[in-house]
């Protein structure tokens, strides 16, 4: 069985477009090869691919899956309802 890699976690903030290592590490897994078996369900894909090995996700997508986009609330959720009615009539 081949040496597994531990994931690398950035000093004190996650960046907006991840490799492969910092995105496993942001999923709170602890190796990367969990982390690739995961992406397609539990994770998205990749959303930039420049090869192979060069993949990057996108902190938001991460979010997404990992159920951490909130809905807006208070001033937020008026805020927002009150654009998409002015949008779409």
């Amino acid at each position: 069985m081949a040496e597994r890699r531990a994931v690398s976690l950035p000093a004190d903030s996650w960046p907006p477009r991840m490799n492969v290592e910092t995105a496993a590490a942001y999923c709170g897994e602890k190796h990367v090869e969990d982390f690739q078996q995961r992406v397609g369900s539990t994770y998205p894909q990749p959303r930039w691919v420049e090869s192979a090995r060069r993949k990057f996700w996108y902190r938001g997508d991460l979010d997404k899956s990992l159920g951490l986009v909130e809905k807006p609330s208070g001033m937020g959720e008026r805020f927002v309802g009150a654009l998409g009615q002015k949008r779409h009539g």
